[in-house]
């Protein structure tokens, strides 16, 4: 794909993970993506939390120790200084977009436009 579009993916696998921040051109749609790792279980349908969140230590907050994570961003849900800010592999958003994608076309036509 020339562009993958990234909603909030806060638990992602490390595979998943790697196979994301490794796209040439992401759009981070969301604040708080790829913030804790787990691990799936399918034949039990089971996922753990293996870190983030202050798991398995208090220190501990973004699972990947991702020099990207915004999370802190995720609270801001009027995004009135809304832009998409460049990172190494696409376009991270610095709000939290809930309240204004299905009513902005500009907003989506941006998004188009990364």
């Amino acid at each position: 794909y020339s562009k993958v579009i990234l909603l909030h993916n806060e638990y992602v696998t490390k595979k998943e993970f790697g196979a994301i921040t490794s796209h040439p051109n992401v759009v981070y749609l969301y604040p708080n993506a790829l913030y804790a790792e787990v691990k799936t279980d399918y034949s039990k349908n089971t996922i753990t939390l293996v870190r983030g969140h202050n798991y398995p230590s208090k220190e501990i907050r973004n699972g990947f120790d991702w020099k990207f994570d915004n999370s802190k961003l995720e609270y801001d849900r009027d995004c009135k200084k809304i832009q998409f800010n460049r990172i190494d592999n696409g376009w991270m958003l610095n709000c939290y977009p809930e309240n204004i994608i299905h009513k902005s076309l500009k907003f989506l036509e941006a998004i188009k436009n990364l």
